[in-house]
């Protein structure tokens, strides 16, 4: 019989399928086939069924008819797929044995970081990396407080004015930056244009990192699909979104496995579905049993990058005002706080919280910061505001970095 981690994953894919959710259910499935070492035609059907889902989404409309025979067809694959791991059990242990050692490895370590620009008078100061295989670093703050200037230095494009930095899982000599930048992928939030189809950047860029023939046609094939490129894969610079643009620039880097992936403001030109869409994927792919990566990246979209991130630095003129675990912020907190917006001004809402002990109310525009001792609840005020005004927008930011801007 499969394992508990296979059987898992294979019954959350099928729930995905009976739900109607053919979208994540096939970026899952293909992740799956990466993970557990299975057949290349099993791996090729995986593919042609995501690939199918693909092109029946980029229709004007999904006749239901076809979406359930689509249905069917993800259904029978996932009994193939469970027929194949009962016959070969001993053969897929992988993501139980040497991904769990994989994961503890740092991938990038950082100690009292520094870098000086002595003409504008800004320093980037003292911060500690300690990033790991599988875990999502985020950093975050407002435009011209380092978050870029941290990017490029663990990209390897600047150098240290003081501290030191390593790359401990990468195996390689610390001053051998050839090789640390073979395995490091940078995605600048000023994308470059391309020339010729996307299909075809996409070999160059597997080709660029060794990969030739077979292997390269396949790992191309795979990544357009898995990341829903499909009908864009003869398409020029010009013809796709800026959405799709990124998507592009991610895939180029997962052809060759990156082991460190580092992306700066990502989100910054992005709906607000293709944001939740990008930042799933993202966590997917660190999550990864066979390769797991560890990602890095700056933004200013805090509740899109706190609800996927496991660390996080909030960096304030180039101090790191938090840096550590997204869920140990706020754990010593004295107050809650919580983001609200209504049909009220300052001096109403004043009056309305006047009921709670200890307010203090900040205005920030849009919105206001209402701070309370922890004994009050965000439940309590919601219930007591909404008996007389209309709120429009509440958010619990006690234990979010959104506090320190």
């Amino acid at each position: 019989m499969p394992s508990n981690s296979t059987k898992n994953r294979i019954e959350e894919i099928r729930h995905l399928v009976a739900d109607s959710d053919l979208n994540l259910a096939s970026r899952r499935l293909l992740d799956f086939m990466t993970d557990f070492m299975t057949s290349s035609d099993l791996l090729r059907h995986a593919v042609d069924l995501r690939a199918k889902y693909n092109e029946l989404m980029s229709r004007d409309t999904q006749p239901e008819s076809e979406m359930d025979a689509l249905r069917v067809e993800f259904m029978e694959f996932i009994e193939s797929l469970e027929n194949e791991f009962r016959r070969n059990d001993t053969n897929y242990d992988y993501s139980e044995t040497k991904s769990s050692q994989v994961r503890k490895k740092s991938v990038c370590r950082g100690k009292d970081i520094t870098k000086r620009y002595s003409s504008v008078g800004f320093a980037l100061t003292d911060i500690q990396l300690d990033m790991k295989q599988g875990e999502i670093t985020g950093i975050v703050g407002e435009n011209g407080n380092g978050k870029t200037t941290l990017l490029r230095i663990v990209a390897g494009d600047l150098s240290l004015d003081n501290g030191k930095i390593t790359y401990p899982a990468l195996e390689v000599k610390e001053d051998d930056w050839y090789s640390i930048k073979q395995n490091v992928a940078f995605i600048p939030q000023r994308l470059k244009s391309w020339r010729g189809s996307l299909k075809d950047n996409l070999h160059f860029s597997a080709a660029n990192h060794g990969i030739f023939g077979r292997e390269n046609e396949e790992i191309v094939e795979y990544i357009i699909h898995r990341l829903g490129l499909t009908r864009y894969r003869n398409s020029g610079w010009s013809e796709i979104s800026s959405g799709y643009k990124l998507r592009f620039e991610l895939a180029k880097a997962l052809v060759w496995h990156p082991k460190l992936l580092i992306l700066d403001e990502p989100l910054a030109n992005l709906d607000i579905n293709t944001k939740l869409l990008f930042m799933q994927d993202l966590r997917l792919l660190a999550n990864s049993e066979r390769y797991p990566i560890s990602i890095l990246m700056s933004s200013q979209q805090l509740h899109e990058v706190e609800s996927v991130v496991d660390n996080i630095i909030f960096l304030k003129e180039g101090n790191p005002l938090y840096n550590g675990k997204v869920t140990q912020f706020g754990e010593d907190r004295l107050s809650n706080t919580f983001e609200l917006a209504g049909d009220f001004s300052r001096v109403e809402l004043t009056n309305l919280m006047s009921v709670f002990p200890d307010v203090e109310i900040e205005e920030t525009g849009q919105s206001f910061l209402v701070d309370v001792p922890t004994e009050t609840e965000g439940n309590d005020i919601l219930r007591h505001l909404l008996q007389t005004r209309k709120i429009d927008y509440f958010r619990d930011i006690s234990r979010s970095t959104r506090k320190l801007f």
